[in-house]
C-alpha cells in the first residue's frame, strides 16, 4: 500500500512537470538518443522521442528508457514490487534528464506551439516576394510613382562587389512599406466603390431638389464658398463633384443606368432655372451669372461622361423631355443651342466660360460619333451642323476677341477632327454623313 502511494505521488509530480514546465532552453541543446527495445540508461540532458517507455529507479535516481512493446503489461507486474516508476511519453515530444537528477517532460502541445511560432516567424519574414512587388509597382504611371515617393532600384550585385545585407534590408523595408500602403489604399477604394450607387443616387437627388425650386437654391448659393473636395453644398459643387466621378467609365455607365442622364442634360436649358412666365433676361445680373455657372458645369460633366467613348455615343442623341413638355430634345442639341446662342454680354467671364465648356461637351459627343454627326446634320431648323458653321463664321469674322482665343482654338480643332474623321474613315459613313 505504501509503494502504491509512493508511486501515485511520483506520477502526480511527473504530470505537474508535464503541464507546468516552461523551460525550452535546455531542449535546444539536449541530445536525443536512439531508443531500442532494450532498456537503456539515460544520461544527463539526454532526450527521447515521443511514444517511449520511461522508468525511474527511486532508490538510485537512475532513469531508463526503451520502446513500448506488447510485453509492457508483464513488465509492469514484475516491477510492482520495486522502487520503479514508469512514464509513457505518448503525449510528449521529449523528456529531459536535469542536472539534479529529475525528469522534465516537454508537453507535445507546448513544443508544437514553440515550433509553430518559430515557423510562423520564418514565414512572416519571407512572406513577401520583393522582386514580384518591384516588377508590379514599376509598371505604375510615372505620376503615381512620384506620388508614393518613387520605387527603389532593385539591388543587383556586380562582379566587383556583392550586395550587403544592409542594402538588401533597406530595399525590402522600403518595398514592404510601399506595398502595404498601396494595399491599404486599394482596400479603402474598394470599400468606397461599394457605396458608388448610393453616391450617384445622392447626386441625382440633389439635382431633382434643385429643379423643383431653382430660385431658392440660386438665392442661397454662394459661389465664393470654399467647398472641400468630395463634399457638396450647392448645385454647382454637386456638378463639380459629379464631373469628377463621371471620369470613371463604370461610374458613367451606372449614372446613365440609374436615370441620371436626362436630369443632368436638362440643366443646359435656360427655362428650367427661371420661374414660369419669366425669362433669364429679366433676372438680375447676379442671378444670371449663377445660372450660367450651373449650365457650364452641366456641360462639363456631360462631356466628361461620354469623352469619346464609343460605348456611350448613343447618349448624345438619346431623347428626353423636360418639365412634362411634349417636346423631345437631346444632349447634343442643347449643347449646340448653348454654344450658338447670342448673349447680351458675350465678353463676360461667365459667358466665355460657358462657351468653353459647351464646346468641350460638343467635342466629346461628336468626335468619332457618326450617330451624333448624322443627327445634327438632319435635325430641324437648318441642322445643328449649320448652326455651328454660322457661329464659327461669326466668331472668326468679328467676335474673335470677344469669344476668346481658347474657344476659337477648340472650335477649329473640333472642325478639323470631324473632317479628318470623315475622310480617313469612309467605311463608317452613313447617308447623312
Amino acid at each position: 500500500e505504501m509503494k502504491n502511494s509512493l508511486r501515485t505521488s511520483v506520477a502526480i509530480a511527473l504530470v505537474c512537470t508535464i503541464l507546468l514546465s516552461q523551460n525550452f532552453q535546455q531542449v535546444a541543446w539536449a541530445k536525443e538518443i536512439e531508443v531500442t527495445k532494450e532498456w537503456q540508461l539515460l544520461g544527463e540532458n539526454d532526450t527521447i522521442p515521443a511514444g517511449m517507455h520511461v522508468r525511474m529507479d527511486m532508490t538510485t535516481g537512475e532513469k531508463w528508457v526503451k520502446q513500448i512493446t506488447d510485453d509492457d503489461d508483464d513488465d509492469s507486474e514484475e516491477e510492482s514490487g520495486s522502487n520503479a516508476v514508469k512514464v509513457s511519453a505518448t503525449t510528449t515530444e521529449s523528456a529531459i534528464i536535469q542536472g539534479d537528477g529529475s525528469i522534465q517532460v516537454v508537453p507535445k502541445a507546448e513544443n508544437d506551439a514553440e515550433s509553430s511560432k518559430a515557423d510562423k516567424s520564418d514565414t512572416e519574414e519571407e512572406s513577401y516576394d520583393y522582386e514580384m512587388m518591384h516588377r508590379t509597382l514599376s509598371k505604375l504611371p510615372d505620376e503615381e510613382k512620384e506620388r508614393i515617393g518613387g520605387i527603389p532600384e532593385l539591388p543587383q550585385g556586380a562582379k566587383s562587389r556583392k550586395i550587403t545585407s544592409k542594402e538588401r534590408k533597406e530595399f525590402e523595408s522600403r518595398m514592404a512599406d510601399i506595398w502595404e500602403r498601396r494595399q491599404k489604399e486599394l482596400k479603402e477604394w474598394e470599400e468606397h466603390m461599394l457605396d458608388v450607387p448610393e453616391l450617384l443616387k445622392e447626386r441625382m437627388k440633389r439635382i431633382r431638389e434643385y429643379l423643383k425650386d431653382p430660385t431658392t437654391h440660386l438665392n442661397e448659393m454662394n459661389l465664393d464658398e470654399d467647398v472641400p473636395d468630395g463634399q457638396v453644398s450647392h448645385i454647382v459643387s454637386v456638378l463639380q463633384d459629379l464631373e469628377y466621378q463621371l471620369g470613371d467609365l463604370d461610374m458613367s455607365r451606372d449614372f446613365h443606368t440609374l436615370g441620371g442622364w436626362p436630369l443632368l442634360s436638362s440643366l443646359l436649358l435656360e427655362d428650367v432655372h427661371v420661374p414660369q412666365n419669366k425669362t433669364i433676361s429679366r433676372m438680375s445680373r447676379r442671378m444670371e451669372s449663377k445660372i450660367r455657372s450651373v449650365q457650364s458645369n452641366a456641360a462639363w460633366a456631360i462631356g466628361t461622361s461620354v469623352k469619346n467613348t464609343a460605348e456611350f455615343f448613343p447618349y448624345a442623341v438619346e431623347p428626353f423631355v423636360v418639365n412634362n413638355s411634349k417636346e423631345r430634345t437631346t444632349a447634343i442639341d442643347e449643347l449646340i443651342k448653348v454654344f450658338c446662342q447670342e448673349y447680351d454680354d458675350p465678353g463676360s467671364w461667365d459667358i466665355r466660360n460657358l462657351m468653353g465648356k459647351a464646346i468641350y461637351g460638343i467635342g466629346s459627343l461628336l468626335r468619332g460619333n457618326r450617330l451624333a454627326q448624322a443627327h445634327i446634320v438632319k435635325s430641324s431648323d437648318g441642322g445643328g451642323a449649320m448652326q455651328l458653321g454660322k457661329t464659327f463664321e461669326a466668331i472668326a469674322l468679328d467676335r474673335l476677341q470677344t469669344a476668346g482665343q481658347k474657344v476659337v482654338q477648340k472650335l477649329l480643332s473640333l472642325a478639323g477632327d470631324i473632317v479628318s474623321d470623315i475622310i480617313l474613315h469612309p467605311e463608317m459613313a452613313s447617308p447623312d454623313v
